[in-house]
């Protein structure tokens, strides 16, 4: 469970890197991932679900087999001024992207992942404000528990508080 806590901020940190401009403070981010190869989320008892959320994560399993996913990351004023990701280094796994290409208000990228599980792949975000951005992200891991698999991500963005610890 760990590990999908850590893979999870690091997928949802990426678009951060790439938007034009981001309010400091707390921002919410809910996500929807499945694909091929990946299996259900195991069931987790309460303790564990209630410690996961005193972290800020959520972590159930949708009707169709993938995860829904809400996270709450606090963005710093020269993360926001810099636009970068709040942390890409999670777990000893640590993400970097490449070929960034913006047009308009939408950005998209190549992402390489290192560490326990290799992963590439792509993803794109559209900032519809200051306040919220959405977009989507497939990352392709070859050395997965099971197996190799694809994931599919869906996100949207929406910024909460400029206190982070509302």
């Amino acid at each position: 469970m760990k590990r999908s806590a850590a893979l999870f901020a690091l997928l949802v940190a990426a678009p951060l890197a790439h938007v034009d401009t981001l309010n400091p403070g707390l921002w919410e981010f809910s996500s929807q991932t499945k694909g091929a190869g990946m299996p259900d989320m195991p069931t987790i008892s309460d303790a564990q679900r209630k410690q996961m959320e005193a972290m800020g994560i959520k972590l159930p399993q949708t009707k169709d087999g993938g995860i829904a996913a809400t996270n709450r990351i606090c963005i710093t004023p020269e993360q926001a001024k810099k636009g970068v990701p709040p942390s890409m280094e999670k777990d000893g796994e640590k993400s970097d992207t490449s070929d960034v290409k913006t047009s308009g208000k939408t950005t998209a990228w190549k992402m390489a992942c290192t560490g326990k599980h290799k992963m590439t792949g792509q993803g794109s975000a559209t900032q519809q404000s200051d306040e919220r951005m959405s977009g989507e992200t497939t990352m392709n891991m070859q050395d997965g528990p099971q197996g190799g698999m694809t994931m599919n991500s869906k996100f949207d963005a929406k910024f909460i508080s400029a206190d982070c610890k509302a």
